[in-house]
């Protein structure tokens, strides 16, 4: 394997520009689609020369990975990633730094004994580390990954699968592994634009994410358009050439104290909180009216009760506290913990034995508590609107007139 020119790189060039600091991480910035502002940053690895030249990890990792060095380079990059966490979180105490670990991390519980370790310490919060694999390295791993992931995550630590959709078991993985976010592969944004076929497998992507409660980062994001269509489409993180390239620390610092700021929108992730609410009174009065004794009192038994829980729930707590500064956001808090109070007593009557004629004041009570929210909901959409520019909201509106061009 060569270096651009004739160097070969070698394991033996490879650790000595390892313990001689020549391998560095740029970052680049994510951008909250909500909110429009940096909200975090990947940790991206580069070998810096020392005649200045630059080489991407293209040119090193794979034989790193082949030879197994690869869990050196993480172990000894790890403390240059929390060195420079530290100091970017001066700048924005609120910044998350994902890094890319390998399968071969996991193979021993190194890796996460130090991450344990840091945390113990007090070095770094949980909430500002997230671990990236790609779905190709979690199929390489073996039984032991699981039970690894699960001890970062268990101390709050974020995990995200990276380049969604290029697997061979994207959903299998996904319904295993405890997953926080998946970052949906760049082929798939970059051809959004020229393929109907690839914009609707990154919506379905995106939806799908949201109902399974996962943060969704699209990656790859080259254009204005892009962005916006991804925007409308409910999508949470967006990160890209676009937004920001990959930057040396001091860069990454002056974006965060500058305030930078994106197109901020949010009618993607309401147009999902509504269907979410509409879906999980549906499930209720599904379970209601079962025939089925058996299936009505299990049905009844799954429901999710608690107003923290519920997809909409979930919503209200995460992503939508970026509407927290409007004033239908409150009102839609307390009509949504009201609607689980009502249907909170409608599951306890029909579990005892209720009839549906004694249930149904209760559910017209429900219903009404369900128009109010969807009411708040398309309030709060329109206060989005609102409150966008003229000339954001016009180039919303001619971005997103243009779909790509069907299939062949």
């Amino acid at each position: 394997m060569s270096l651009p020119g004739t160097e070969v790189v070698t394991i033996e060039s490879l650790r000595a520009a390892l313990e001689a600091g020549e391998l560095i991480f740029h970052y680049q910035p994510k951008v909250s689609m909500v909110l429009g502002t940096v909200c975090g940053a990947e940790a991206l690895i580069r070998w810096c020369r020392p005649d200045g030249t630059m080489i991407g990890p293209a040119a090193f990792i794979p034989l790193a990975e082949s030879t197994g060095f690869i869990t050196e380079i993480t172990s000894y990059m790890l403390d240059k990633l929390v060195a420079d966490l530290v100091i970017a979180r001066a700048a924005d105490p609120t910044l998350t730094v994902s890094f890319n670990a390998s399968a071969r991390d996991f193979e021993d519980d190194r890796l996460v004994q130090a991450i344990v370790r840091l945390l113990e310490l007090g070095i770094v919060p949980a909430d500002a580390l997230e671990v990236e694999l790609t779905e190709s390295a979690v199929l390489q791993a073996g039984p032991a990954l699981s039970e690894r992931l699960g001890v970062l995550r268990s101390r709050g630590v974020r995990l995200a699968m990276d380049d969604f959709g290029t697997g061979y078991s994207s959903i299998d993985t996904l319904s295993k592994l405890p997953f926080t976010a998946l970052k949906i592969d760049q082929g798939f944004v970059l051809r959004m634009e020229t393929s109907s076929k690839d914009a609707s497998i990154v919506e379905a992507s995106i939806l799908m994410g949201h109902r399974i409660g996962l943060e969704v980062v699209a990656e790859g994001i080259e254009t204005e358009s892009v962005f916006m269509q991804l925007q409308a489409a409910g999508c949470s993180i967006g990160q890209g050439y676009w937004m920001a390239r990959p930057q040396p620390l001091d860069r990454l610092i002056a974006l965060l104290r500058g305030g930078q700021r994106w197109p901020a929108g949010a009618i993607g992730l309401l147009h999902m909180a509504t269907l979410d609410h509409l879906e999980w009174r549906k499930a209720l009065i599904d379970a209601l009216l079962s025939d089925d004794r058996q299936l009505h009192t299990d049905g009844l038994t799954r429901f999710e009760l608690d107003p923290t829980e519920c997809r909409l729930g979930r919503w209200y707590n995460g992503p939508g506290r970026g509407l927290s500064d409007l004033s239908a956001f409150a009102r839609l808090g307390e009509a949504h913990v009201a609607l689980h109070d009502c249907a909170g007593q409608i599951t306890a009557a029909s579990k005892a034995g209720g009839r549906m004629a004694a249930l149904l004041p209760s559910l017209r009570k429900l219903t009404e508590h369900s128009t109010h929210i969807v009411a708040l909901l398309q309030e709060l959409e329109h206060d989005v609107l609102t409150r966008l520019t003229v000339g954001e909201r016009t180039r919303t509106q001619r971005v997103l007139s243009k779909r790509p061009p069907p299939a062949e």
